[in-house]
């Protein structure tokens, strides 16, 4: 089934009550908190009923179960899942990306609303201007309305295997400034420029794997982890000081090894997880990985679109045809703070099992999660994009899913000469 963003799972039940007598017409609006959309349309009844009663009548056009998650509009506010005195800051509504995993489902459109249908049951309606990116995992349809209503607001369109390989992508225009473009062509072929973002891109994902080693270990197997976050500090001493990309690339890939070898050791023999291996993925934990780098990848890629850069042409992977080399470049200080401490803690926590993937006999497409699995770890993918953190640049706490588009920007300013250096994201 698809799903939003994962914040809270209590929807809320709004309605409008109307009735004419003698040529006056009355109005009046009322929310009723609950815990589960079939809570909602129970409510709903309890409330017809009750006003029938009173001789007064529900305004069906104006009554709707709708879920915190998307926000819910009442009395000229909105009120979401991140509401509250405490929170200190709104995520933007833009953030959230909808997850189709319901074979057979239908995007439709409702006026500025995007509706998902399978056998004629509604299972999500939402503002469209509160999407950022559809995500479609398994067989559907689309609406010709629903496609127009998406390219107008900006919805990108994901579509993937089940196994998290990537297929297309459908988005409208960005409006690339081609002048950047220009530029970021040139500084590709410009060794010592495109060196200096390399080492940039490298430092910061090994800076950020020693921290989700020595944070997985906390819970008491520093013995691990310690020996591994020594020589990752070694390495990105020695990746600062590298004079080729063959250097920095050998000085990268061994400290990877070194991570992925430990964090096995941490995860323990229950997971069998050795080393880093992506097509096909042989175990539960590179299933994981391989998914949810495909999808923080293809976030990146929307990412850099939006700085007006050109997704293909990359300063630490070398471009080929039908590569995103700089969205991969921007990935790599994500992966460690994003995709990995999360599926450490889907591991450790017990919230996915080994029980809870599938091998093909033939063993082409590797290993895979099962549905139950697949939707735990799409909303904990969710919940961790909309983690707020503090971010240098924007001088203030944002999402790591803004803070991408913030270092999209931010890679952008070096290329155009407006910033003297890229500084990739620290995790402290």
């Amino acid at each position: 089934m698809p799903h939003p963003s994962p914040r809270c799972s209590m929807p809320g039940v709004r309605c409008r009550r109307t009735i004419s007598r003698t040529g006056l017409r009355y109005s009046d609006d009322f929310a009723v908190p609950v815990d589960t959309y079939a809570e909602g349309e129970k409510v709903l009844e309890l409330a017809r009923e009750a006003l029938r009663q009173l001789d007064l009548e529900l305004n069906d056009d104006k009554c709707r179960v709708e879920s915190f998650d998307e926000g819910v509009e009442f009395l000229g506010k909105t009120t979401t899942a991140r509401s509250g005195s405490r929170i200190t800051e709104h995520v933007s509504p833009l953030e959230s990306t909808v997850y189709v995993t319901e074979a057979g489902s239908s995007l439709r459109a409702k006026g500025a609303r995007m509706r998902i249908v399978r056998r004629d049951k509604q299972l999500l309606s939402v503002p469209f201007n509160r999407v950022r990116q559809v995500v479609c995992t398994t067989p559907f349809t689309l609406t010709s309305p629903f496609l127009r209503r998406a390219l107008e607001h900006g919805v990108d369109i994901v579509l993937t295997e089940e196994d998290g390989e990537f297929l297309g992508r459908l988005t409208g225009p960005y409006g690339p400034d081609v002048h950047l473009r220009h530029a970021q062509h040139r500084l590709a072929d410009k060794r010592a420029a495109k060196l200096d973002l390399a080492t940039a891109f490298v430092g910061g994902k090994i800076a950020n794997m020693r921290t989700c080693l020595l944070r997985a270990a906390r819970a008491g197997r520093l013995d691990e982890a310690e020996p591994a976050a020594d020589r990752l500090l070694a390495a990105r001493k020695s990746a600062r000081l590298a004079q080729s990309e063959a250097a920095l690339m050998g000085i990268e890939g061994a400290a990877a090894r070194d991570y992925f070898a430990a964090l096995g050791r941490i995860l323990g023999p229950t997971w069998s997880f050795t080393h880093r291996r992506r097509r096909p993925p042989p175990d539960p934990v590179n299933a994981l990985l391989s998914f949810g780098y495909t999808l923080l990848t293809r976030e990146a890629v929307a990412a850099v679109e939006r700085a007006g850069l050109d997704p293909a042409v990359g300063y630490l992977h070398e471009m080929h045809r039908g590569r995103p080399s700089l969205a991969l470049d921007l990935v790599e200080e994500f992966r460690p703070l994003i995709v990995d401490h999360l599926v450490i803690g889907l591991c450790t926590s017990g919230k996915v099992t080994p029980g809870g993937f599938m091998t093909d006999d033939d063993g082409v497409k590797g290993c895979r999660m099962d549905r139950e699995t697949l939707r735990t770890f799409l909303a904990a993918y969710e919940r961790r994009m909309l983690t707020a953190a503090h971010h240098p640049l924007a001088g203030r706490r944002t999402s790591y899913r803004n803070a991408l588009t913030w270092q999209g920007r931010h890679l952008a300013d070096v290329i155009a000469d407006r910033t003297p250096a890229y500084t990739p994201i620290a995790w402290r």
